[in-house]
């Protein structure tokens, strides 16, 4: 009997096949007195000697397979065995209690998931997967194990899994390897960035699956809806396989194709489409080839993973290189989103009972303007080449925006005295995703230069629906009539404000969503890098005119269920690769300026 579970989409494509369950060849952690301490430290160097050895390995693959961006993932992985408390924390007890150093390892790695996972950011929860993937790997080689062997399936089938490692999935072998399902991870996940650089169709966050669907079943993965079917009917399998052949055909079409020139519609309205950026190493120069721009630069990553605050000097050198690979492109800098949700341990900040409404983002930052001033000297002084813009997230209001503006102004004063250079006709935008700020667009475009939707957020605290939340997570709907109000509200005051208002939220990402986020006003759209093309492909199969028109249509529609369907008709109608390929060839370059949108 068909059934569907609801996960999250974190790598496009369908994937349609029998379910093959992932090895679980976990092993016991023993725990002994030891008596020669000095043999047992010994052991300990040994087995961090091998390991390195074997992420060196890995890293060097993986830079062969998916360039040296990617291989940075491993970098970070042997930074982990260099982490100074860790080796410290281990070897004192080693001396202190004289106990083997596999269960000190084995209490220390459970003391750290579990902080990581009382945090609700699933950018700190991903780096769990990171901390036990080189956990498990010193503890074979303390063990004398079997060493971990890359995934390999005699047959195409679609992975499952409780979780599996960044390092499995960089070392799986591709061709049997058509999906994978998880019970665990996000987006975020270095497993998820993996999964999109090497085009598998991937969902996670299914919760129980694992256990659930048993071997062979046949199941359909669209890592775009976040959906896996079990068992699907004929019809259901019908239907899904034609999407799959349409979706093959057209990336395989899109893969021949450099992007010449701006991102237009078919009447020449120049719609931008950027990346959004994670991580350091997703900033390559191939990026300047497929996107306008980065549209939403995340700047938590300096302040993960490290015992101390980065400096002044060090985030300028990464702010500075992001700007240096995209130029002359624009590179939007979000200054940190973190606080109360986020667990970084130096930073002293205590739980909080609903941190995602607490000591959060700009709150943090106007309190700890010691964190703040310092971040914001970086961003300034890495914008001399002139194509930096400045994010302020969780804006709730005009007094907020003001107050952020306000240290701003105070750290130009600081360095144009100090004598340092900086551009000095920086933009300055805020993000778009707390209800109040909707409800206050027209007074916070009057004060900043740009707006960015963060629809990911906005969704959330609109509908009241935590979207990983296994029992509600199918009330997260992005085509609630209330969230297309809410954006069309933001873009009509942007507009009367004569400023852009990006969207960088997932929707910005899925095609079906493209055609009437034009309508309502977007005037660009920030995504993962992995959905440019297609996205890029459906702008230019889209008439402006025509956009604006089911827009109108679609803000009169009462359920999403009712906006889903108009969407969803337009969207197949346009969806073969044919018709993307000849109006691709066939369309001018002329352009003209979208503000004229209202």
């Amino acid at each position: 009997m068909e059934s569907t579970l609801r996960g999250i989409g974190v790598s496009p494509g369908i994937a349609i096949g029998p379910a093959v369950a992932f090895r679980d060849d976990r092993f016991e952690i023993p725990r002994f007195d030891v008596d020669d301490v000095e043999r047992e430290l010994t052991r300990f160097e040994q087995a961090l000697e091998k390991t390195r050895t074997h992420l060196s390995t890995i890293h060097a693959r993986t830079a062969e397979k998916l360039g040296d961006g990617h291989a940075e993932i491993f970098k970070a992985h042997l930074l982990i065995l260099e982490d100074v408390t860790i080796l410290e924390q281990v070897k004192t007890r080693i001396a202190e209690e004289k106990i083997n150093v596999e269960h000190i390892l084995n209490e220390l790695s459970q003391y750290y998931v579990e902080l990581l996972g009382a945090v609700e950011d699933s950018h700190f929860q991903a780096r769990t997967a990171d901390l036990l993937d080189v956990m498990e790997r010193l503890q074979r080689n303390l063990l004398d194990a079997e060493p971990l062997q890359p995934v390999e399936m005699a047959t195409p089938g679609i992975l499952f899994s409780r979780d599996i490692s960044p390092s499995d999935t960089v070392t799986m072998d591709r061709s049997n390897v058509l999906g994978i399902a998880l019970d665990s991870g996000s987006p975020t996940s270095h497993t998820a960035i993996l999964a999109r650089a090497l085009e598998i169709p991937a969902v996670m966050g299914l919760h129980s699956a694992s256990a659930l669907v048993h071997n062979d079943t046949t199941v359909i993965l669209d890592g775009s809806e976040g959906v896996l079917i079990v068992d699907p009917t004929e019809d259901t399998l019908a239907s899904y396989r034609q999407q799959q052949e349409t979706l093959e055909a057209l990336r395989s079409a899109l893969r021949g194709i450099r992007q010449e020139g701006e991102t237009t519609t078919r009447d020449g309205v120049v719609i931008p489409t950027q990346a959004n950026v994670e991580l350091p190493f997703e900033l390559v120069p191939e990026l300047r080839e497929s996107a306008d721009g980065v549209g939403l630069f995340r700047t938590e990553y300096l302040f993960l993973n490290r015992n101390t605050l980065p400096s002044e000097e060090e985030q300028y050198q990464a702010y500075f290189q992001a700007a240096e690979t995209m130029h002359p492109l624009p590179v939007t800098l979000r200054t940190m989103d973190i606080g109360g949700d986020k667990f970084v341990s130096h930073l002293q900040i205590s739980k909080e009972e609903n941190p995602q409404l607490g000591w959060r983002a700009v709150r943090f930052c106007l309190e700890r303007k010691d964190i703040f001033k310092p971040q914001l000297r970086a961003m300034l002084r890495a914008s001399t080449l002139g194509n930096i813009q400045i994010m302020f997230p969780m804006i709730s209001g005009l007094e907020e925006l003001r107050q952020v503006k306000a240290v701003l102004e105070e750290v130009k004063s600081e360095l144009e005295e100090e004598s340092f250079p900086f551009d000095p006709n920086i933009k300055v935008g805020s993000m778009i995703e707390v209800p109040s700020a909707v409800a206050l667009t027209d007074l916070l475009s009057q004060e900043a230069d740009f707006f960015s939707i963060g629809t990911n957020d906005l969704i959330q605290y609109s509908l009241a629906v935590d979207r990983v939340n296994e029992k509600i997570a199918h009330l997260y709907e992005p085509a609630h009539p209330a969230v297309l109000r809410m954006i069309k509200w933001t873009c009509n005051a942007a507009w009367a404000s004569g400023i852009p208002c990006s969207l960088c939220g997932e929707m910005a990402g899925d095609p079906l969503y493209t055609e009437a986020l034009i309508g309502l006003g977007v005037t660009s759209l920030s995504m993962s890098a992995v959905s440019l093309p297609l996205v890029r492909a459906e702008i230019g199969e889209i008439d402006f005119g025509e956009a604006q028109e089911l827009a109108s249509h679609l803000l009169r529609l009462g359920t999403a269920a009712e906006i889903k369907t108009e969407i969803r008709t337009r969207y197949e109608k346009r969806r073969s690769a044919e018709a993307y390929l000849s109006h691709a060839a066939a369309r001018e370059k002329e352009v003209t300026l979208p503000l004229e949108r209202g």
